[in-house]
């Protein structure tokens, strides 16, 4: 309509006759409270950014006040709300990288309340759907501000074109850094201040996340084997260190045929000579007699 500009919430919005399983599994686990949250969270969704809201504790502690569930019952919301991610009825991983609530089949309905307006804002690091093509009214933006119209006329087909590379690749750094971040947790012990750049980042996840995380894993094992706890620097380990305790470093033979030498399960073994040993227990001489 016109006149209403970027307005983001919906006035009002259609719930179904016939719920969806899930929906239905959170009511048989929770009853007719947790019905009554899921419907709540939906107007907060579509009552606030109209394809999103945001989760935080401030939000979660207004959320429960103004509908009767603080104190005793704020646990209780907290139950439902987690059904609700882990049934998948809103997108967890977004839940869980943004903090925010919402699901395709918010933004379906959110797209379609929103046919005739004359601009519709969306975050790219949000969507779980493809925006049709013919919504001129649509532009997408980054988190971090970058603009990327849907259509601008054909004069503007190639910046256009241009800017969705540029937040297609925007996006997939995001990812990467997200990503290291948790590498960066698996680290164990002393991470100090050193700094990994961004493109050192980027390029660890070429490697890729699941090969990192067992390379993490070795050097761990690689240091408790030698009897010491004397870690790298994790700036030093992310930007070198890693590299003798990546998947090449640990086939099963060489090209040659022999054993790696840090294979492993081949790190060097201590030998004792156990009577020298048991004398200096005894504090006997080396050598010497009973």
């Amino acid at each position: 309509m016109a006149g209403r500009g970027n307005k983001a919430n919906l006035d009002y919005f259609e719930l179904d006759c016939h719920m969806d399983e899930k929906v239905r599994l959170i009511q048989a686990e929770y009853g007719l409270k947790g019905f009554a949250v899921f419907v709540k969270l939906l107007q907060e969704i579509y009552g606030g950014h109209g394809y999103y809201c945001e989760w935080t504790k401030d939000q979660e502690l207004l959320f429960a006040s103004e509908n009767g569930l603080n104190n005793g019952s704020l646990q209780l919301l907290r139950d439902i709300l987690s059904a609700c991610v882990r049934r998948g009825i809103f997108s967890e991983r977004l839940f869980k990288e943004y903090g925010i609530l919402t699901s395709p089949g918010v933004q379906k309905q959110y797209l379609k309340a929103t046919a005739k307006r004359e601009a519709v804002d969306l975050k790219k690091e949000y969507l779980l759907i493809e925006v049709p093509k013919n919504r001129s009214n649509v532009a997408i933006n980054t988190i971090s501000g970058g603009r990327n119209p849907i259509s601008g006329g054909r004069n503007r087909q190639r910046r256009v074109e241009k800017s969705r590379e540029e937040n297609k690749n925007n996006l997939c750094k995001a990812d990467a850094l997200a990503l290291f971040e948790r590498l960066w947790k698996l680290y164990p012990v002393k991470r100090g201040k050193g700094k990994v750049s961004d493109a050192q980042k980027m390029k660890l996840l070429k490697i890729g996340f699941e090969e990192m995380a067992r390379a993490i894993e070795r050097y761990k094992q690689y240091v408790e084997s030698v009897d010491y706890l004397h870690y790298q620097n994790g700036s030093t380990f992310f930007n070198s260190g890693y590299v003798d305790y990546l998947d090449a470093n640990y086939t099963k033979q060489s090209p040659k045929g022999q054993t790696k030498k840090n294979s492993f399960n081949n790190f060097p073994q201590r030998e004792y000579d156990m009577d020298d040993l048991e004398k200096k227990l005894l504090g006997h001489p080396a050598g010497g007699g009973v």
